[in-house]
């Protein structure tokens, strides 16, 4: 009675200890299972952001080539705490996104080692890798006639030869970097090698169109059984995948071939730069992936370690081509890109009155009239020329300076039907005849500097080039102190601007010209006879292919 007196109590102690062993069981299993999903739920949560994990965005620039593939990899990464925004960014923009906070990337993807090189030399920075490679392409010289190709010697020869500018892609470089290799084995002096590639550039820029670009160059090649492309592996294929009854043809040089590697580097500032580090790991490790490997392979890009790529596209195994000094690549890399990319420059021209002169068989103005015709037609037609004269108030009250041509290409027409460099000869024939004032040197050279900087074109090599006879005599310009304070101030690695002076006669400044073309990196010439003066953009051009070489 007294036993069920107690159970009847409610508490149910008794009952609880003696009749029901399986449904306490039943609730510690419960309990558990209750725990293990609140951690699993905890550990979701944590992911997805909830303990800390959040998708952090990222930006990462990449060579357009290569955005297509890596949009898709960053996609299937998603949720692994970051969030890749994935933007092609041409080769000639990279420098002023690197440079301008606004634009910075956190992760950059170029096309090459080597090109990631250059553009930390030009913005001055530091560019740590995250991954060496993330893809591989080889370089390969296609056509409907390609034939056997013994080294890249060869290929420099090839007649018709179409290849981008190497401020656009390394694909630019690739027949120096091969022919390096060639020095390295003794079978061609480092003379040779820059006489080629002296010839090479000038083929290249008289070729070269202002719709230049890989698209336009392959189909140049398709339907143009006479003209070879270097271009890569990955293009090829896609391109004659896309192309039905292609009979392009790819083949590489038998001493070795140029593979672009595409490295991923950190560009983000220093806030950012271990979140960059971390998220460009986790990228990696998704490229790196049995699925990253498949989509680089449906774009036909080959894996990091350069796999050649399924069913027997593109040119199958491949002899990588090894350069025993990278510095001598390098230096070999800046001579070349000084001498194939092409010039964009403003030339400006003293007409004072002491250009009346005489010195030899005519005029100071006529010796500079006959250099400037003479060395018109030096340049090929894609090169960029503006022209301005000064003396003192030639632009009226204030300006010294006169704006005679605007920089424009050489091969372009204007209204009238005749080319721009057609305008150029006859402006400065008639220019160079109105001589007259004192020298206005100093407003000029800052006006011009701040012309071509202001109106800066990352796909050329930008330039003034200051021709006179005098000093500054304009005593209400800028001085020489203020004018190197404003050059060096406006300086902007993405968007170099050399100043080139040239003294004509022992009567110019040759100390205040010299001092001028140092502040922003230039070079500064005394042309003391009319040889000299005729010689003076020969000059100028190869001391910037020797200054390339430090």
């Amino acid at each position: 009675m007294s036993r069920h007196a107690t159970t009847d109590s409610g508490f149910g102690f008794e009952h609880a200890d003696t009749s029901t062993p399986r449904r306490s069981g039943l609730i510690w299993a419960i309990a558990s299972l209750l725990v293990v999903l609140a951690l699993v739920g905890g550990f979701v949560a944590w992911r997805g952001g909830a303990f800390g994990c959040k998708d952090e965005p990222v930006t990462v620039a990449v060579d357009p080539a290569l955005a297509g593939p890596l949009k898709e990899v960053a996609e299937s990464a998603a949720g692994k705490c970051y969030a890749f925004t994935v933007t092609a960014l041409p080769g000639p923009d990279v420098p002023a996104h690197l440079t301008s906070p606004d634009k910075t990337p956190d992760l950059w993807v170029g096309d090459s080692s080597a090109q990631v090189r250059r553009v930390s030399e030009q913005v001055k920075r530091p560019l740590p890798a995250v991954a060496d490679s993330i893809a591989k392409s080889p370089v390969v010289v296609t056509g409907q006639q390609v034939s056997t190709l013994k080294s890249w010697v060869d290929v420099m020869k090839l007649p018709n030869l179409r290849m981008g500018s190497p401020i656009d892609t390394t694909i630019g470089d690739v027949p120096i970097m091969g022919a390096l290799a060639e020095v390295d084995t003794g079978r061609i002096t480092q003379k040779q090698l820059i006489d080629a590639m002296t010839i090479l550039a000038v083929q290249q820029n008289n070729a070269r169109t202002a719709n230049d670009s890989e698209g336009y160059r392959l189909n140049l090649a398709n339907t143009n059984a006479d003209i070879p492309v270097l271009t890569t592996e990955q293009q090829f294929v896609l391109f004659t995948k896309t192309h039905q009854g292609s009979q392009l043809k790819a083949a590489t040089p038998q001493d070795g071939d140029v593979i672009l590697d595409y490295p991923l580097v950190n560009t983000a500032g220093q806030d950012r730069s271990e979140t960059a580090q971390k998220a460009g790991k986790a990228l990696t490790d998704a490229i790196n992936s049995s699925e990253g490997k498949q989509i680089l392979g449906r774009s036909f890009f080959r894996d990091a370690q350069g796999k050649p790529l399924a069913d027997g596209a593109g040119v199958g195994d491949v002899k990588p081509l090894t350069l025993k000094d990278p510095a001598q690549v390098d230096r070999a890399l800046r001579q070349w890109q000084v001498l194939a990319i092409p010039i964009r420059t403003l030339v400006v021209e003293d007409v004072s009155g002491s250009m009346v002169a005489s010195t030899g068989s005519g005029t100071r103005a006529d010796l500079m009239r006959e250099a400037s015709l003479s060395g018109l037609k030096m340049f090929p037609n894609n090169a960029q020329i503006g022209f301005w004269v000064f003396s003192i108030d030639r632009g009226g009250p204030g300006i010294d300076y006169k704006e005679a041509a605007q920089i424009r290409p050489l091969g372009a027409r204007s209204a009238d039907g005749r080319t721009h460099r057609e305008v150029l000869a006859d402006t400065v024939k008639s220019e160079l005849t109105d001589v007259h004032g004192g020298t206005g040197l100093y407003d000029t050279t800052l006006a011009a500097y701040k012309k071509v900087q202001s109106t800066y074109d990352p796909n050329y090599s930008n330039s003034v080039i200051i021709m006179t006879d005098g000093t500054n005599e304009d005593a209400n310009s800028i001085g020489l102190e203020d004018l190197l304070g404003e050059l060096k101030k406006m300086q902007d690695p993405a968007r170099p601007v050399l100043i080139l002076t040239i003294g004509i006669s022992d009567s110019a400044d040759a100390k205040a010209l010299k001092m001028i073309a140092d502040a922003t990196g230039g070079t500064s010439y005394t042309a003391k006879t009319p040889n000299d003066i005729r010689s003076v953009f020969v000059n100028a051009i190869a001391a910037r292919v020797e200054a390339a070489g430090k």
